[in-house]
């Protein structure tokens, strides 16, 4: 259980376990327990062990680093003790429990900053990894080759408004607008209508040469196929069914909106959460025959009922996420 603690966050800290994906089940941190795939169980074991202020307190010291008076420092702080009845209790001064707790706050916020110079650290974004260009080249090739380097500043499936993407290009080159429209123009960014929020594509489209026109006129002449596309849930069997209006990468919009936690199902949001992306599959399980002369309404009218049917066809065996 040892690299399941020093793996956890402090959001599983704080739930008292883990998900274990090779086992596909819930793992206490406090005792080691399994408990199964469903979440509601091992809540339910973990509430046995006392809040979540006494499961962080059962850990042993080489996981906090907390000594035993400072276990029951912090336990009668949660409790709303006050520095007298701390006192108290540890049969010390008022003014050596305010110096205590003083002592406890500084570690945690120089914690804070160790943890960023660590990560800084293991994602190679210090500056000394990211020198800053004095000038950004003339030719285009050697432009384009530079490109992943400031696309790699960028997490995927996180939003960021225009002041943090202009503050984070600047880490590397001061002209940031140049540098923000050769990232959108050449697929590293994307960015809603209104140009207030970017994000990071799941895949780098870099588009070439082609012209903006030839593009479009290349898009118009595909057939765009349509159909319906299930998001199943490999631990409690739920799926997420819906059409699809163009087959052409479905997934990707889906995953980046329920990593923001955006979806119309509760169900859905709550085991995205819990479970994580690997837990679940992604099918397209039906395509809508061609029909050029059909509108695009009757194509949607079309596909509503191939949904229909589609769902009517399995039958009792199909759990749906309301």
């Amino acid at each position: 259980m040892k690299e399941f603690i020093r793996d956890a966050t402090i959001d599983d800290f704080k739930r008292g376990y883990i998900w274990d994906s090779k086992k596909a089940e819930f793992l206490c941190l406090i005792c080691g327990k399994y408990t199964g795939k469903n979440s509601s169980d091992i809540s339910t074991h973990t509430a046995e062990h006392g809040s979540p202020m006494d499961r962080i307190l059962m850990l042993d010291k080489k996981y906090t680093g907390l000594t035993e008076i400072q276990k029951e420092l912090l336990e009668m702080v949660s409790n709303k003790y006050s520095n007298k009845e701390i006192g108290i209790k540890l049969g010390c001064a008022e003014s050596t429990v305010r110096n205590m707790r003083f002592a406890l706050r500084e570690r945690a916020r120089q914690a804070r900053a160790f943890l960023a110079a660590i990560e800084l650290a293991d994602d190679g974004n210090s500056k000394m990894a990211n020198p800053k260009l004095r000038n950004f080249p003339a030719k285009e090739e050697k432009r384009k080759a530079l490109l992943p380097r400031f696309a790699n500043l960028f997490e995927p499936n996180k939003e960021y408004t225009e002041a943090e993407v202009k503050r984070i290009i600047k880490l590397i080159y001061e002209d940031d607008a140049i540098i923000r429209r050769y990232l959108v123009d050449y697929g590293y960014l994307g960015r809603n209508d209104d140009g207030s929020k970017y994000y990071k594509k799941c895949e780098e489209v870099i588009m070439d040469k082609m012209s903006k026109k030839e593009i479009i006129n290349n898009y118009k002449q595909q057939e765009i196929e349509m159909g319906i596309i299930q998001i199943y849930n490999t631990v409690n069997g739920y799926s997420f069914v819906d059409i699809c209006t163009n087959l052409y990468k479905p997934f990707e919009s889906i995953k980046f909106q329920l990593n923001l936690g955006r979806t119309k199902s509760k169900k859905l949001k709550e085991d995205w959460a819990a479970y994580g992306e690997s837990a679940f599959e992604f099918k397209v399980v039906e395509k809508l025959e061609s029909n050029e002369g059909a509108t695009d309404k009757e194509k949607v009218e079309d596909l509503k009922e191939l949904l229909s049917l589609w769902i009517e066809n399995q039958g009792d065996n199909l759990k749906l996420y309301k």
